[in-house]
């Protein structure tokens, strides 16, 4: 049996609604898997109330009032079937029945039930019941019976035929982990292969490192952290095989120093390096950031557009050691010197086909960066083939940004609770700071869901900047957003960044998520905070405190969703990016945050990243101890590429 079509009772109707769950094949049927069990009791547990019970007898009565279906069994237990009426076709007064559910007034009301035939002997088991996903049309009876009509034939794994039909609760436990286990056992085994398959190919420039330190080329000294992360990326950069590693820190962290430093250091080889931004205007920052740094090294850098790419297509090449741009250099026609280091920014922007193309040129250095810490099981997962370097500390002077959770700018953030009258003491208010802060000369970000308005509750970027200028008369109020020129956008942020005497407030969409800043600015204010991940959440507030000064981050919300909730309150309570990480993961789960768009892996059909930790680590060591004996045996091999495929190839962009 080899299509669904082939089974019993699948017809247009029940494969629509198949579909809808996501079942095409009959492997994607044997892989749908239940969702929970019913175990029948033992025969001869007592009958207590609201416990559940099995019973073996002999019907002595049928009734059928109301439409309900009864009967009462020799040992007079009374059983009732709402709506039953259709059973009287199968059950007679002498049938010998065996029913199981949870004891009702003495009986049993719905029961799971069995005819028994003559002489045979009663199973429990029999009545256990399975629930799996369903959706619009299809039953979780339709999905058993179809599996089952598939068990003789297609079952070989006796893990799968027990998470379909356990005979006991432990049996099902055993086949879950036992499945989850496989199913994190192959992933990491695809990416233990990916990385040992980049290891036999050799780079395009292999760097002899500099004899001395090349500090002196930055306006400041390191933190101990940029500098360990420096010494790891030119370790790589001086082996036989091309870096590829993960560096994780938070907003503000320093990291581009880190990349700065290693591109340096590519150029003193003769090698170019490209760093890939997701947006112009981040590109733009870390130009007017780092370009500084170059010229101190004597090297060339340049920002480059989409006109520009084009330009440098009809040269056969780009120019300078550094090019710094978007994705408009992932052209096919491209063409690079001798490109040594790919710096790709804020990685969790790409999808893998992108970070797959720079990979047509060669086999540079890859240093991936993500100001958006990972969770220690999504990063053993989607970028488990990287080498990881972490920056904890803050560059020195900087202070954390208090946050406030709001429903509105009148909402009371501060209020003395003295002995005595408060005398000088009112209540302060979160209008109070922003009018404080644009009195010192500060600036103000205001960050909306969307540019234009979805219904009543979303309010659109147009708007809220009226209302600010209402607010704050004296003030300079102006919007970015994505459906402005990049004229005007670059004159926007050129305005923003142009150190002023007065205050002035920014209202725009996440088009500041990355690439904005601004050290003068300590007000971020997100409108429908519960609109957002905690992730962006913290990649929003990270746009202030970039300064010497105190900032303070608004989150206006007036939401009553539990989850909601719970993410602005993990906002107020720590600033620490790598915690909000893993609240995040916990909250919203990893199917929303993985996905194959973005790591070329097949999403998890049972393991789950959060509760199946230790069992991940177990299928990480297993995988890698695997690949380190050489070939791998033909059964597993297969059983690799049944499940993976072609992804195998996309992930060596991670």
């Amino acid at each position: 049996m080899t299509t669904l079509k082939d089974l019993k009772g699948v017809g247009p109707v029940k494969l629509a609604g198949l579909k809808r769950l996501g079942i095409e094949t009959v492997e994607q049927l044997l892989h749908h898997y239940p969702s929970s069990y019913t175990f029948a009791p033992p025969l001869g547990r007592p009958l207590v109330e609201g416990q559940p019970a099995t019973v073996v007898g002999t019907v002595a009565s049928v009734c059928n009032p109301n439409h309900n279906f009864v009967v009462v069994l020799d040992s007079g237990v009374r059983i009732m079937w709402f709506g039953g009426r259709y059973l009287r076709e199968s059950i007679f007064a002498g049938s010998r029945l065996m029913v199981s559910g949870a004891v009702t007034h003495g009986g049993f009301t719905n029961p799971e039930w069995r005819v028994l035939k003559p002489g045979e002997t009663p199973n429990p088991s029999d009545l256990n019941t399975v629930t799996y996903p369903v959706t619009s049309g299809i039953t979780s009876k339709d999905i058993g019976r179809w599996v089952r009509q598939l068990s003789a034939s297609v079952f070989t794994d006796n893990a799968l035929t027990c998470i379909h039909e356990p005979a006991t609760q432990e049996e099902a436990d055993w086949a879950r982990r036992c499945l989850k286990h496989d199913e994190l056992f192959y992933m990491q085994l695809a990416l233990a292969l990916r990385r040992a398959r980049r290891e036999q190919v050799s780079p395009n420039v292999r760097c002899i490192l500099p004899l001395g330190d090349l500090a002196h080329y930055f306006p400041f000294a390191p933190t101990p952290d940029q500098a360990a992360a420096a010494r790891d990326i030119l370790a790589d950069m001086s082996r036989s095989r091309a870096m590829n590693r993960l560096l994780q820190g938070d907003v503000g962290c320093g990291k581009s120093y880190v990349a700065a430093y290693a591109a340096i250091v590519m150029a003193f080889n003769g090698g170019q390096t490209v760093i890939l931004c997701p947006t112009e205007i981040l590109a733009r920052q870390h130009y007017e950031t780092i370009k500084g740094y170059f010229e101190r090294a004597g090297v060339a850098c340049f920002l480059v557009s989409g006109g520009e790419v084009k330009a440098a297509t009809k040269r056969k090449g780009f120019d300078g050691n550094i090019i710094i741009g978007t994705t408009a250099i992932l052209s096919e026609t491209a063409v690079f010197r001798n490109l040594g280091l790919v710096v790709v920014d804020e990685l969790h922007k790409f999808g893998v086909e992108q970070r797959a193309a720079l990979r047509r040129h060669g086999n540079p250095h890859c240093l991936s960066m993500s100001a958006t810490p990972i969770p220690r099981t999504i990063a053993m997962t989607v970028f488990g083939d990287l080498d990881v370097s972490v920056i904890q500390s803050m560059p020195p002077g900087r202070k954390p940004v208090k946050t406030w959770w709001v429903t509105n700018l009148n909402s009371v953030v501060w209020r003395f609770t003295g002995v005595g009258p408060a005398n000088g003491y009112p209540d302060l208010h979160a209008h109070d700071v922003l009018e404080r802060e644009l009195a010192a000369g500060h600036q103000v970000y205001v960050v909306c869901p969307r540019i234009e308005a979805l219904d009543d509750e979303m309010r659109a970027v147009e708007e809220v900047a009226e209302e600010y200028e209402a607010l704050f008369p004296d003030t300079r109020v102006d919007c970015l957003h994505g459906r402005m020129t990049p004229v005007e956008k670059q004159l926007v942020a050129k305005w923003w960044a142009d150190p002023m005497p007065w205050g002035r407030i920014l209202v725009s969409t996440t088009v500041v998520e990355v690439g904005v800043d601004n050290p003068n600015a300590t007000v971020m204010v997100v409108e429908g905070a519960e609109r957002f991940g905690l992730a962006q959440l913290h990649q929003l507030r990270g746009r202030v405190g970039r300064g010497s000064e105190r900032s303070y981050c608004f989150l206006l919300s007036d939401t009553d969703s539990a989850e909601g909730r719970a993410r602005l309150r993990a906002m107020e309570r720590t600033n620490d990016g790598f915690e909000i990480a893993e609240q995040d993961l916990k909250l919203r789960g990893p199917g929303e945050l993985l996905s194959t768009r973005q790591h070329g892996l097949p999403d998890l059909k049972i393991a789950d990243l959060v509760e199946d930790y230790d069992l991940l680590v177990e299928a990480r060591k297993e995988a890698a101890e695997l690949v380190a004996k050489g070939p791998l045996p033909d059964g597993v091999q297969k059983e690799l590429e049944r499940r993976y495929g072609s992804t195998l190839v996309l992930g060596d962009a991670a």
